[in-house]
């Protein structure tokens, strides 16, 4: 019991003669202990968030028209695959993250072109894909979310995605794909939930 009472002694005197460092270190430990809340709250705040989605295979190819720099047909043709078709609540556009509200989805169509001719050449997606549900073929959807005219470098393959705004409730759609003024190709598209 001595001891620890010398000790106590020792430490009291030292915190009087040094009254500002005591108090910085304590400042120190509970400003580190506040950070390390926030990151912890703010890293488990992110893996809540996480994307809810579900897909569906598609791996249907098309042939078409390769488009020139200004958007004019060219002789060349772009293989055009739908690869697959994913419903989710989030999107990533230009690194930035949009969850979708509003009793509202996004229906993300996963696409590649490819270009097997030796000079480079486009295609503009937005044009090529319409898409209805709830069996309402009146009403013929465009692309909400899609790039412009896409370069596709010589000899080569892109990825690239479209997307589209859904209710969320719906599971069955139906994809018309084809050029504007020509004959569509009707895809289903059903997800299990």
């Amino acid at each position: 019991m001595p001891k620890a009472q010398n000790w106590l002694k020792k430490i009291r005197e030292f915190a009087k003669e040094h009254k500002k460092l005591v108090v910085g270190v304590v400042v120190l430990i509970f400003a580190a202990f506040a950070v390390n809340v926030n990151a912890i709250r703010t890293q488990s705040e992110g893996t809540t968030k996480a994307a809810k989605s579900v897909s569906a295979q598609i791996n249907k190819s098309f042939d078409f028209t390769a488009l020139d720099n200004q958007g004019k047909p060219t002789k060349s043709k772009i293989i055009f695959t739908i690869s697959s078709a994913e419903k989710t609540n989030q999107v990533m556009v230009n690194d930035k993250t949009y969850t979708a509200t509003n009793q509202k989805l996004f229906l993300i169509l996963n696409l590649e072109y490819k270009n097997d001719t030796t000079t480079a050449l486009n295609i503009f997606p937005g044009d090529l894909i319409r898409l209805t549900y709830n069996n309402d073929d009146g009403n013929k959807f465009a692309p909400d979310l899609h790039n412009n005219l896409v370069p596709i470098a010589a000899i080569s393959t892109k990825l690239d995605r479209v997307g589209f705004v859904v209710p969320n409730n719906v599971r069955n759609f139906k994809l018309f794909v084809g050029e504007l003024d020509g004959k569509k190709e009707t895809i289903p598209v059903n997800f299990p939930s």
